[in-house]
């Protein structure tokens, strides 16, 4: 018997020992396995829920906002309405998800938040009120809130007695009239008016400046109407008495006291409006109020916030229209999805206050920036490019050395300046082809763009191949020398670069009018042209550059682009003679002279603290190259979309890379939104559930099977 107890106590104590061992080896694969998923979930998130895996951040934006030294709150914006069209609730997902992605890079200095505001209005003026106290907005209100406060508690009450005490004066001096027509009673229609005015002026005030979105600058719009009116009328009532009093000396006692005592009544309002109306005119522009607007209700607007500093990114610039003039029209499919680009540009803008400036060069032609407003103006150059330069946080000037010699003055003044230097614009030539009468470009200007870059500088310079005066010999580069004999990069306008396609050995035919666009390179790995759009791009009207072998001391050179060599695509001396061949047959071949070999086509360069870089293709940058857009077939069906989006990455990559700021380079990631469409959000929440909640209850129901089995 004690031994039979024996037993079974053993075996009661190894099954006890064995299930603790099950037990706390089950506890501990639970506590590991919810401690990993909720680092996980802490951690970037990796996974794109996006049906075609393009809603991803880009490495730069990663970059950037892991980098962050402060905290960014997110606020989506997007309404959501039984009424909505169909297309909103893709617009919203968009938004969702992608913020959802900023904020999963960084939980530590990025929060998202999501208001609707059609129905969240008390989180709707949260928001606006503290957006009021950030320092940015905040002392500007004060300075307007005072003005509206010196109308509403001081001068409006001052105004509105004086009318009626002089709505008093002239009742009593009818009534000792005894009825009929008096001499002021247009003083008392005016002065009618304007008791109504001032009513009407007060409720719109009192209207405006009180709720979640007050528009202070349009009550001071208001007040500076109204005191323009009032001064005006008692302006005129002043006037209107002397004169009577003098026409009519006859009249009663009383109306003729009353007249010729007008100017004197209003001296001392129309002296304290006057220096209101000073006071009032001196007040900077309201830049809460722009914020205010595009925060409107159903304006699809996303709020990007620091705690000293709020921006917005609004829907027209993240859901562009693929085609001009189609914005109000234009749907889901027709749209290009710019989220992350503005988004992280809006970041980029935000926290980094200090600036660099670009400045472009240009001797003489049209501006850069404005241009295409009144019919037969051409279209500005630049002004898109403008846009994109001030997005990735540049301040862009032009400067027409031909108008001045001295660089524009920018204020306030930036961390440095980059100089963008274009191919001066020769004079033109008279109707009849007499000589132009306006001076060329000469040693002075070109000292002038010299010295403003300095020893040290920064700049790119944009060449390419030009006709001259003569038609098809081309004209020579203002900077030649400058490039050649200080950084060994000399530019050789005597070639044009061009591309045909061969028919048979020897013989070749023109297969596009575009002739005279290079769009197949090789790019090195160069910081400036290594992303993924770097050889996405098109330079038109190319020289080649020639690299010295030994460039001047200190210098380093950087091969950015070339052009290799291919059958059909050769260096023309003199295009005339093709054309020449082309009038005697139906193809071409090579003219003695030309150059068939691979051609270099951009260039950094580096020497001490100085850097350029040299890019040959004289349009590369121009709108209507950067941002041309072309007819494709996606799995949506055709749509537009940008063929050179390339462009634009090595004008601003180069900028970036002379700024010294080379993890800024390829911020943002523009898409199609052809190729776009956001799955539910359900699904990021299901394998959230999935892996905190699940996998750890998985977990512990193995366990306790296992434990049973091991007690049996």
């Amino acid at each position: 018997m004690a031994v039979g107890e024996s037993k079974s106590t053993g075996n009661s104590g190894r099954r006890w020992l064995v299930g603790t061992n099950v037990v706390v080896a089950t506890a501990l694969v639970v506590a590991l396995v919810v401690i990993a998923q909720a680092l996980a979930y802490s951690a970037p998130r990796r996974w794109d829920f996006t049906s075609s895996g393009v809603n991803s951040l880009s490495d730069a934006s990663e970059n950037l906002v892991r980098d962050l030294d402060q905290k960014i709150r997110i606020t989506s914006l997007y309404f959501e309405t039984d009424r909505e069209e169909e297309d909103q609730p893709r617009y919203r997902r968009a938004m969702e998800d992608l913020v959802g992605l900023y904020e999963a890079t960084n939980r530590s200095r990025i929060s998202a938040e999501w208001i609707n505001p059609l129905k969240d209005h008390e989180k709707f003026g949260k928001m606006m009120n503290r957006l009021r106290e950030k320092p940015a907005f905040k002392k500007e209100i004060e300075s307007y809130q005072a003005a509206i406060s010196r109308f509403t508690g001081q001068l409006d009450a001052r105004i509105r007695e004086l009318i009626q005490s002089e709505l008093g004066q002239i009742e009593s001096v009818s009534s000792s009239m005894g009825g009929g027509q008096s001499a002021v009673a247009p003083i008392e229609n005016l002065l009618m008016r304007m008791s109504s005015r001032m009513v009407a002026t007060r409720d719109r005030i009192d209207g405006i400046t009180i709720g979640d979105a007050p528009q202070y600058s349009a009550a001071i719009n208001e007040i500076k109407a109204v005191y323009s009116e009032f001064t005006k009328a008692i302006t005129d009532i002043g006037n209107y008495g002397g004169e009577q009093a003098l026409r009519n000396p006859t009249l009663p006692p009383e109306q003729l006291a009353f007249l010729q005592g007008s100017r004197g009544r209003y001296a001392e309002i129309a002296t304290a409006i006057e220096a209101e109306t000073t006071s009032l005119q001196a007040l900077e522009p309201l830049t809460f109020d722009d914020l205010t607007r595009e925060l409107a209700p159903t304006a699809n607007a996303l709020l990007v916030e620091t705690d000293d500093d709020a921006r917005v990114v609004d829907f027209g610039s993240i859901w562009a229209p693929m085609q001009q003039g189609a914005a109000a029209r234009a749907g889901f499919k027709n749209r290009a999805f710019k989220g992350e680009e503005k988004l992280t540009s809006a970041i980029l803008r935000i926290t980094h206050k200090e600036q660099t400036a670009v400045v472009f060069v240009r001797y003489g032609g049209q501006p850069l920036f404005m241009g295409g407003f009144m019919p037969g103006q051409p279209p500005a150059l630049y002004a898109n490019m403008k846009l994109q330069l001030e997005d990735a946080n540049f301040v862009v000037e032009e400067w027409d050395v031909k108008t001045t010699q001295t660089p524009p003055v920018i204020d306030p003044q930036p961390t440095r300046t980059i100089y963008v230097v274009l191919k001066p614009t020769p004079p033109q030539h008279g109707p009849m082809g007499q000589p132009s009468q306006e001076p060329p470009f000469a040693e002075n200007h070109r000292r002038a763009v010299l010295d403003a870059i300095g020893d040290n500088g920064r700049a790119l310079f944009i060449g390419g191949w030009y006709p001259g005066p003569f038609g098809p010999v081309p004209s020579t580069y203002e900077f030649e020398e400058y490039l050649s004999d200080n950084w060994g990069v000399k530019l050789d306008t005597s070639f044009l670069l061009i591309e045909t396609m061969s028919t048979d050995p020897g013989k070749y035919v023109v297969g596009r009018r575009d002739f005279y666009n290079m769009n197949q390179f090789e790019v090195s790995d160069h910081d400036i042209v290594k992303g993924a759009s770097a050889s996405i791009l098109t330079l038109p009207w190319c020289a080649p550059l020639e690299l010295s072998k030994t460039p001047p001391t200190g210098v380093t050179l950087h091969r950015l682009v070339t052009q290799p060599a291919r059958d059909g695509l050769w260096g023309v001396k003199n295009i005339q003679e093709y054309q020449k061949q082309l009038e005697q047959r139906e193809y071409l071949t090579r003219v003695e002279g030309d150059v068939e070999q691979s051609f270099d086509l951009a260039v950094a360069a580096t020497q001490g603290d100085a850097k350029i870089v040299v890019v040959s293709g004289r349009d590369f940058a121009t709108d209507a190259v950067a941002f041309a857009r072309e007819m494709a077939f996606s799995s949506q069906g055709l749509t537009l979309r940008h063929r050179n989006p390339g462009n634009s990455a090595l004008l601003i990559n180069s900028l970036h890379w002379l700024n010294d700021n080379s993890k800024f380079m390829d911020l943002g990631k523009p898409i199609d939104a052809a190729v776009l469409e956001v799955g539910s959000t359900s699904t990021l929440k299901a394998v959230q559930a999935l892996t905190i909640f699940v996998w750890p209850m998985l977990a512990v129901v193995l366990g306790g099977v296992t434990w049973w089995v091991r007690r049996r």
